[in-house]
């Protein structure tokens, strides 16, 4: 991974794209470019986070390498996210198992494409753990992932729509305005 990430930054720096921006931003989204391109599964908040530089900095920088060099870059899989939300969150074999099968439905039916992986893999996490019992809520499998609760939401409610799966109860975090 680094001798890719290494050949890429020295062929930005060779092209000149260091002009206007740091040493560093290069070398992050080159990692990151290289990340992608072997499909390891490493978001932009993973890299920033190792390397100091800013996800805004690397995600532009990202898109000028990818440009610049016309790279074929795949589409990642919410599966290879889907280990790491389910350990985050602390939840069992079943409800992984349960979530990976959900994503294999997803992407049977053409709903994953174009859509944030982890995001994806999170509302999976938490669509399983609801038809598993347990009291999981959006938030907490938002933050597990690094991702908006609005992002977990509408990813589910896209995966219940297509795979007709309907938890029994839904948790709700306020009681409602009869119950006060």
């Amino acid at each position: 991974m680094k001798d890719e990430a290494a050949r890429i930054c020295e062929k930005g720096l060779e092209r000149g794209l260091e002009k206007g921006r740091s040493f560093a931003q290069i070398a992050a989204s080159s990692l990151y470019t290289a990340c992608r391109e072997k499909e390891v599964p490493r978001t932009l908040d993973d890299v920033a986070a190792a390397s100091g530089v800013r996800r805004c900095e690397i995600a532009k920088c990202y898109g000028l390498l990818v440009n610049e060099f016309d790279l074929k870059i795949p589409v990642a899989d919410p599966a290879e996210y889907l280990t790491r939300v389910a350990s985050r969150l602390k939840v069992g074999e079943t409800v992984e198992a349960n979530a990976l099968e959900m994503l294999s439905g997803a992407q049977k039916a053409g709903i994953s494409a174009g859509k944030d992986p982890i995001g994806l893999a999170a509302s999976a996490v938490y669509l399983a753990s609801l038809l598993d019992g347990l009291n999981m809520t959006q938030a907490r499998a938002a933050d597990a992932a690094g991702v908006t609760e609005v992002t977990v939401r509408n990813q589910s409610k896209r995966l219940r729509k297509v795979l007709k799966v309907q938890p029994e109860r839904t948790p709700r975090m306020r009681p409602s305005w009869h119950e006060m």
